[in-house]
């Protein structure tokens, strides 16, 4: 899969909400952000496991974009996460995450929690 940065993060968002890990990140990919105590990611099995990681901690996992913001070479987004964990718990927030595209696909992420 190769798109427009906007193409691109949607992509990665869809692979949040669906567990399916397309060919969006590019092998010289760097996540900024990262994974507590796994900083930073790289490649795409540095992607894939950030989706593994985030969609183990929920029963179901619903993550949509709110905001697009679309350049050149990147993209903006205002992403909204709703989960319902195996105790029935259901927690939302809210993340703001950028993606530097190269060739179609991700290079680098940054992000950061937006709302508790």
């Amino acid at each position: 899969m190769t798109g427009t940065p906007g193409d691109v993060m949607r992509a990665m968002v869809a692979a949040f909400a669906t567990g399916v890990v397309a060919d969006v990140v590019h092998p010289d990919y760097l996540d900024h952000q990262g994974l507590d105590g796994e900083r930073p990611l790289r490649g795409p099995e540095g992607f894939a496991r950030v989706v593994e990681v985030a969609r183990r901690a929920y029963a179901e996992l619903d993550v949509t974009i709110v905001d697009l913001v679309e350049g050149p070479d990147r993209a903006a987004a205002r992403i909204a996460w709703r989960g319902v964990r195996a105790t029935g718990e259901i927690t939302e927030r809210e993340t703001i995450d950028i993606v530097r595209v190269e060739d179609g696909r991700a290079v680098e992420h940054w992000g950061g929690r937006s709302s508790p």
